[in-house]
């Protein structure tokens, strides 16, 4: 009787306890099979397990919008960062330019200077400007190729079709004066002659020296294209107009070069030089 009376007892715990866990069982079948979305009572999670329950969940349902803020934080980010990276070197070469055209500027389109090869500056020569150089031997001296490049220029003189190099703001008198050789005429002795005719040779225009080629003298006109030296033979000191007013280059002086805005070198005893002071 004893042992019937305590099987039984077992029997009925069994039956109770299959009967308290069926649901549960039943419950996480329909999980596992996707029938229940319902999630697990939180009165039998851990305090723990209910957070990271909360946070996976939570995370589950809106990732995409996670991802597209994230997504486009960083994009703005790096829309900033390039735009940043590209303005800074603007700006400093900006600076860099400004000091460097203002501290070697010499009568100039901006360009700098190498002062350490063209190391002496000349006087400034009315508006025909200045410009940094070199002295080379025997009295010449090399100019400052961009200065060159920006004011120097080739015209082609009326009535010789012969090209020379002068300064471009003195390229208009150049060409009036030699108009005027081209088409003028002179009465010497009773006879009248063509002033072209009193031109022998064309001895130079933009040549860069000294005066005299004497490197202890300042620089002539030549150095700037604003002058030129006409019948050279002869003509190496001063000519009496008065006793002498025959002779060529006094002509040219009256009928051409004085009238084209040209002053004459033989004041100082120079009467081969025709020369631009503006």
């Amino acid at each position: 009787m004893n042992k019937k009376y305590i099987g039984s007892i077992l029997a009925v715990i069994i039956v109770i306890s299959v009967g308290l866990f069926i649901p549960d069982v039943t419950h996480l079948v329909d999980r596992l099979a996707g029938g229940d979305s319902t999630p697990v009572q939180e009165k039998n999670l851990t305090p723990s397990a209910i957070v990271t329950s909360t946070l996976v969940n939570k995370a589950s349902v809106t990732p995409k919008e996670d991802v597209k803020v994230d997504s486009s934080k960083t994009t703005a980010s790096n829309t900033v960062s390039v735009e940043t990276t590209n303005k800074q070197p603007t700006s400093d070469n900006n600076s860099n330019n400004i000091s460097n055209h203002s501290s070697n500027q010499v009568s100039r389109g901006g360009t700098a200077v190498d002062t350490s090869q063209y190391p002496l500056l000349s006087k400034v020569n009315g508006s025909f400007g200045q410009f940094r150089y070199r002295d080379l031997s025997g009295g010449r001296i090399e100019v400052d190729p961009q200065w060159v490049a920006e004011n120097i220029v080739t015209i082609t003189l009326p009535g010789l079709n012969r090209q020379v190099q002068v300064h471009k703001d003195a390229a208009d008198n150049f060409i009036t004066a030699f108009n005027y050789i081209k088409n003028g005429t002179a009465i010497i002795n009773g006879q009248q002659v063509s002033l072209l005719s009193l031109l022998d040779t064309m001895d130079g225009t933009y040549v860069t020296r000294h005066v005299n080629w004497n490197s202890e003298r300042g620089l002539s006109n030549h150095s700037w294209g604003t002058a030129i030296d006409i019948n050279a033979d002869g003509h190496f000191g001063y000519v009496d107009p008065d006793s002498d007013p025959n002779d060529p280059n006094v002509i040219l002086w009256e009928k051409a070069f004085k009238p084209a805005g040209f002053s004459w070198g033989n004041r100082y005893s120079d009467s081969m030089h025709y020369e631009l002071i503006i």
